[in-house]
């Protein structure tokens, strides 16, 4: 599909370059913020979409009750994955999206410290501005370290094992992004973060904050570090 088709379908239109300039340049967190990413439209849309879904599950996470939905089908999410890898090749030509899910949290709450498995993250977030009670936070917290390319031995990427690498390596410095809606976070998967703490307004599934991340990375690279970390999962007798 023709690159400009690509970014009408979906991603509103803006100089890569700065991205890319955003990116390389906050070092040692690597990440850019995209504000106004979706088309207006889109952005609704997709909201829509993930809440009509059938694939959420409520469940336990991070000690949180919250609603998950792993590898939602819509095809939206397969759009963006697309549009992007056209729009800014020298981050994305190599990767494909191998992972996408969506959380979305009915209580307000803090996350927890981790790194992600792939190379890049993009996080989107899609509630309503008009539910956030409190702009000046609810974002994503990324701390001044980085996962290490293979776990240590007998180690997993638990919560706990981060908590404790990160405290062992950082020289204290994190950076703080807010929550908006139609806002985008692309960042290196491999750099520790959390979600921080958030108000909203929670009256009704519309209301409650959700993001989208989409995982991208070499499929065979991608396919052994993964198994490679289930595999010190398992034997650490860890859960997450």
């Amino acid at each position: 599909m023709n690159k400009d088709v690509l970014e009408l379908c979906c991603i509103a239109p803006r100089e890569w370059e700065s991205v890319l300039e955003a990116y390389e340049n906050s070092a040692p967190y690597n990440y850019a913020v995209i504000d106004d990413f979706l088309q207006p439209d889109v952005c609704q849309q997709l909201h829509q979409e993930l809440l009509n879904h059938p694939g959420w599950r409520n469940q336990d996470y991070m000690g949180e009750s919250i609603f998950s939905n792993m590898k939602p089908g819509i095809e939206t999410i397969f759009t963006i994955a697309k549009s992007i890898k056209a729009l800014c090749p020298s981050l994305f030509s190599e990767y494909d999206m191998i992972e996408h899910w969506a959380l979305m949290y009915p209580r307000n709450a803090s996350g927890k410290l981790h790194s992600d498995i792939g190379a890049l993250t993009l996080n989107i977030w899609l509630t309503p501005e008009e539910y956030n009670l409190d702009s000046s936070g609810g974002g994503l917290i990324f701390f001044d370290v980085k996962r290490p390319l293979e776990p240590p031995p007998g180690k997993s990427l638990s919560y706990v094992w981060s908590e404790e690498y990160v405290k062992d390596y950082t020289a204290g410095q994190t950076v703080s992004v807010s929550y908006k809606c139609n806002r985008a976070l692309l960042f290196d998967a491999s750099t520790f973060h959390k979600t921080d703490s958030f108000r909203f307004a929670n009256m009704k599934p519309e209301s409650y904050r959700i993001n989208l991340s989409l995982a991208f990375d070499n499929t065979g690279v991608y396919r052994e570090r993964s198994s490679s970390l289930k595999a010190a999962f398992t034997n650490s007798g860890n859960e997450e």
